[in-house]
């Protein structure tokens, strides 16, 4: 009786396995081999327009020199890791 038993859950075990991978096969898309987004930058990382001049300085967030950008208003911000400082750098 018990190797009837074991007989069957294996049977069962196995079936369920081959029903989900001939599912999985059918649901799936064929892959494109493509890995890396070709969608174009999010707008908040595109270089801003009105910025004024660019220069280098210390970042305060990165403690290292990066290029900066100046603004109409008096404002800087890091082109690396966008942090800002109000009235400027020195």
């Amino acid at each position: 009786m018990t190797d009837r038993i074991t007989i069957g859950a294996a049977f069962l075990m196995t079936s369920l396995a081959g029903a989900a991978a001939i599912a999985r096969a059918w649901v799936t898309p064929p892959s494109s081999g493509r890995h890396r987004a070709t969608a174009p930058a999010p707008v908040s990382l595109l270089r801003p327009i009105e910025a004024l001049d660019q220069f280098e300085a210390r970042c305060l967030v990165e403690r290292r020199d990066t290029l900066h950008v100046r603004f109409r208003t008096g404002d800087v911000q890091c082109l690396d890791c966008r942090s800002s400082l109000a009235g400027g750098a020195r």
